[in-house]
C-alpha cells in the first residue's frame, strides 16, 4: 500500500502557491505531494452556482492523475482554509451535488490548516460550503477509517476598536463565529477552525496566509513540522 499527499487550496488562492509548500511536505514526510490545480476562477464559478461541484471535480481528478504517477492508493488530504472543508465533502459516501465521491475508500488522514469547520451560532454558518459539510459529513464521521487533525493559528485577536488588521479580524471573525473579540489566524478564529472529534493543533503565532506574514500553516518545513502528526508517512 503506498500513500501520497494531496494538497488543497484554500478560497480564491492560487495553486502555485502552494507548490513550496507541497515540497516542504515531501521533505517532512517522506512522501510523495501534489497540489490540485485550482485557481480564482474555479471558486467564482462556484460562487455563482451556489454548490462546487466544479471544484469536487477537479480534486477526483488529481487524485486520478496521483494514482497513475505515484502509483498510490491511499492519500493524506492536506486542506488549507475552504480546502479543509472541501476535503471533507469528498469523503462523502452520500452523493455531493449530484455525484458520489466517496473518497473515504482511500484517505488514510485528513489535516485542516484554518479551516472554517463550525460556528458557536448552531449548526448554519451562513455559509454553503461549510453548511453542506456539516449536513452531510459532520464532525469526524468517518473516525474509524480516517485520522482527522484540525489545526489552528493563533496569530491576532480581533478588536472592534483596535488596529485595522484587528477590525478585520473582529468582522471575520464576528461572521464565523459569531464572535469578533477571540483569537485566531487573522482570517479563521480557533474556535471555528475546531472541528468535533478531530485532533486540536493550535499554533502560536501562525496566520492564515502568507497575505498576514511568512509565518502562516504552509510557509516553511519547520512550521509544517509543528503540525504533521507523528506516525504518518515517514516524518522526519
Amino acid at each position: 500500500m503506498r500513500e501520497a499527499i494531496v494538497v488543497i487550496g484554500g478560497y480564491n488562492s492560487f495553486w502555485p502557491v502552494y507548490l513550496k509548500t507541497a515540497r516542504d511536505l515531501e521533505d517532512v514526510s517522506g512522501l510523495q505531494a501534489i497540489g490540485v490545480p485550482l485557481m480564482p476562477w474555479d471558486w467564482w464559478a462556484a460562487r455563482q452556482a451556489g454548490e462546487a461541484s466544479n471544484v469536487l471535480q477537479k480534486l477526483e481528478e488529481t487524485i486520478v492523475w496521483a494514482r497513475r504517477r505515484f502509483q498510490a492508493d491511499r492519500f493524506i488530504m492536506v486542506g488549507h482554509s475552504a480546502g479543509g472543508v472541501l476535503a471533507r465533502l469528498h469523503l462523502s459516501e452520500q452523493a455531493v451535488w449530484g455525484r458520489v465521491y466517496a473518497g473515504v475508500q482511500h484517505v488514510t488522514a485528513l489535516i485542516t490548516l484554518g479551516s472554517p469547520h463550525c460556528s458557536d451560532r448552531g449548526a448554519a454558518t451562513g455559509w454553503y460550503l461549510t453548511d453542506k459539510a456539516n449536513r452531510l459529513v459532520p464532525g469526524t464521521l468517518y473516525a474509524d477509517r480516517v485520522r482527522y487533525r484540525a489545526v489552528a493559528g493563533r496569530y491576532l485577536q480581533g478588536r472592534q476598536d483596535g488596529s485595522y488588521k484587528e477590525q478585520r479580524a473582529f468582522r471575520t471573525y464576528q461572521f464565523l463565529a459569531g464572535h469578533g473579540d477571540l483569537w485566531g489566524d487573522g482570517l479563521v478564529p480557533v474556535p471555528s477552525a475546531r472541528l468535533d472529534g478531530a485532533e486540536t493543533v493550535i499554533l502560536e503565532g501562525i496566520a492564515h496566509s502568507r497575505k498576514f506574514t511568512w509565518d502562516w500553516y504552509g510557509g516553511s518545513a519547520a512550521i509544517i513540522r509543528r503540525w504533521w502528526p507523528a506516525g504518518v508517512g515517514d516524518a522526519r
